[in-house]
Parts: structure tokens; sequence; C-alpha cells
């Protein structure tokens, strides 16, 4: 229960004390008798704190810097933690706009880009790791996929990019020298994508493409491209879960979240494939009855999906989380992150 609260500045939880222990296995001695959570500390700070034994977890690890990743690696393997998060970040393709009205087009951006260099871009291996697919590793139905890589097979993730097919497609699709902006959020802060953004240009280029960047900042972006009557024909976000289910990340590209000539349509692929969401809808229908058969179908969307191009999949961050010597039972949940209720104290 909440025993103290201090905005921005502290949360304190503690264990409930009419809580009446009906089981030693229910609550063993390992676990904190109080949580307390100091809010509004930068990463680094965090990280210094359970270096000097005043901090017991460091765990704002999508604001860690590579440097002190690395850091931390050389002197403290042991006490850290890394995990992908249920997040992926991708370009979105306007599939009702010139070019990418053109599924060629589309596929050949996929097989094209290196997401080796957007995983270098936002910090390395310990920061990201690249997909080809929309739903990350850990959900229901997620099984490796990747057509559009130079080395493709059943089951194996993203190899390394294939330029001399993505160059064909765009000669059969006679849409090179076509203009396009890409759309960008700025603003860290504010989820900006600059970073994975930086790697769009050069790669839309390398094609034969006129194109530019278009920075907007985080906080007018997602009104701004989700707005049809502004014809945005591609940008860059990263989309993590609020809950736990492919249809979570599915609705982004269902004919029935496409809300033209409005700033509120969350699907800024414009993308709408009628018997995909007639098996999105199954899916969501079976997952109660039948969860295995539902888990198929959602794998199939998943790779139809990626075969239809919408959007170009990067990469699905990481996290690493930095913890004290004298914590155990770590566990981490591709939802909610570390579990600190969970973790024993000595």
């Amino acid at each position: 229960m909440v025993a103290a609260y201090r905005r921005g500045r502290l949360l304190k939880l503690v264990r409930n004390p009419h809580f009446r222990v009906w089981s030693q296995d229910a609550q063993p001695d390992g676990y904190a008798d109080a949580i307390v959570w100091k809010l509004g500390h930068a990463p680094a700070a965090q990280a210094r704190a359970v270096e000097r034994g005043t901090g017991d977890v460091a765990f704002d690890s999508e604001g860690f810097s590579p440097g002190l990743v690395s850091e931390l690696q050389t002197r403290y393997a042991s006490q850290l933690r890394g995990n992908t998060l249920a997040r992926t970040t991708y370009m979105f393709l306007n599939t009702r706009l010139p070019p990418f009205n053109d599924v060629r087009v589309r596929r050949a951006l996929n097989y094209a880009v290196d997401r080796e260099s957007v995983v270098r871009a936002v910090g390395g291996q310990d920061f990201a790791q690249p997909t080809c697919q929309f739903l990350p590793p850990g959900f229901a139905g997620y099984r490796p996929y990747c057509p559009f890589t130079i080395r493709p097979a059943a089951g194996v993730d993203w190899s390394g990019p294939d330029l001399a097919k993505a160059r064909r497609l765009v000669e059969q699709s006679g849409t090179r020298g076509t203009a396009v902006t890409v759309w960008i959020p700025s603003n860290p802060a504010q989820g900006g994508r600059e970073r994975e953004g930086a790697v769009a240009v050069p790669l839309l280029r390398s094609l034969g493409y006129r194109a530019r960047a278009k920075l907007v900042p985080g906080g007018k972006y997602y009104g701004e491209v989700g707005d049809s009557r502004l014809k945005v024909q591609a940008g860059v976000l990263s989309w993590g879960a609020d809950y736990p289910s492919p249809w979570n990340f599915f609705f982004l590209l269902s004919c029935r979240s496409f809300v033209p000539h409005t700033g509120r349509n969350p699907n800024f692929s414009e993308f709408c494939d009628r018997r995909i969401d007639r098996q999105i809808t199954r899916a969501r229908a079976l997952v109660a009855s039948d969860p295995a058969l539902a888990t198929s179908l959602w794998t199939r969307i998943d790779h139809e999906v990626v075969d239809q191009a919408p959007v170009v999949p990067l990469v699905n961050p990481k996290a690493v989380d930095f913890l004290s010597r004298r914590i155990g039972n770590y566990q981490f949940d591709p939802q909610w992150y570390l579990l600190l209720d969970q973790l024993w104290v000595r």
C-alpha cells in the first residue's frame, strides 16, 4: 500500500498491515517490508547510487548512455540484467499515397534497410536488436520470420540488407525519383526518434528517391501524422503495448482503426486488408476458448503483415537493469518490466 507520496520526488510502498500471513510461502522473509522509489533522478545518478550502496535498483535504462552501460558491464557485469522490451520501432509507410501505394516499393525498403545501423544509432546491441516483424518477441504468436534479408530462411531472423533486390523492385515500380518526406518526432523527452530517423532519409535516397526529413515536436507529432488531410507519406515511431496481447499491435494496422480526415487516426499507414481483419477478429474471439488456435492465427497475421509491408520494422529496444549486490530473485515481465515487489533483499 502507498505510505507516502511526494510528487516528482518520492513514492513509498509498504506491506499491508492488515494482511494475515496464512502461509510462509506467501510472504517469505526475503521480500522487502518497504519499497522507496526516488523519482526525478537522472539515469546516471541512479547508477551511482547503486554503486555507492545508497540504492538497490537503477532501472531507467532507456536513459542510460552507451558509455555508462559499457562501464557498468566492465565493473559490475554480474549485477546487470538485459531484456528485450515489448516494443517495436519502425517506419510507417502510407499505403494510400505514392510511392508507397505500390507494395513493391514497400518491400524494397524492407529489403534495403540496414537494421544493424539502427542498432548502432541507438547505442548498440545492449539497447536494441534488429527485427523484420511488427509483433515483438515474447508475445503470443511470435515466430521469427524475415523474408526481406540477404539470406532468407524459415525461422531465421534478419541477416543483412539486400540492396540489389530492393533496387530491382523500385525499377519495376517506375517510382524512382519520387519526392518523399519522412516525418520524425524530435525531443527525446517526448518520445523523439531522431537517432532512428537518421537512417530513413539515406535509405530512401539509396533507392533513388528525393527524400527529406521533417522534424516535428513529439507533443504534436502523433496528432499531425494521424491526420490524413496532411498527406503524410512516411514517418518513424516506436510502439509499446499497453496490454500483452497481439491485438495491441495489430489494431494499429486494422481497417477499423483507420479514421480519415481527423487527427485521431492511429493507423498512420492507412492500411486496410479485409482478409487480415477477419483473421484478427477470429483470433481475438478464440483467445479464451482455444488459445492454441488463437496463437497460430496471430502467427499467420504477423507474417502476412510482414509480406504486405505497410511498415518497415527496425528494432526491438532493450532494457538494462542495474542491481545492488544484496538483491535477489530478479524477475522481468515483458509487459510490466522489472517486478519490484518480487525482489529479495539480503
